[in-house]
């Protein structure tokens, strides 16, 4: 559970990050809010975690 969210919270904060250095104003919707690229960034977070806790509760 720690290892899921600690990986969550670093795909949010990368979101946010892409969001104020990379994003653009109004064009694309992905980075258009700071909010939606935190919310994508956190999922993507949580996919990964997913195959990781697997392994480790496997061992």
């Amino acid at each position: 559970m720690r290892i899921t969210l600690i990986l969550t919270t670093i795909g949010a904060a990368a979101g946010f990050a892409y969001a104020s250095v990379l994003g653009c104003d109004t064009v694309c919707s992905f980075a258009s809010s700071s909010l939606n690229t935190t919310a994508y960034g956190a999922f993507a977070g949580l996919v990964l975690a997913f195959p990781i806790n697997k392994k480790i509760k496997k061992k």
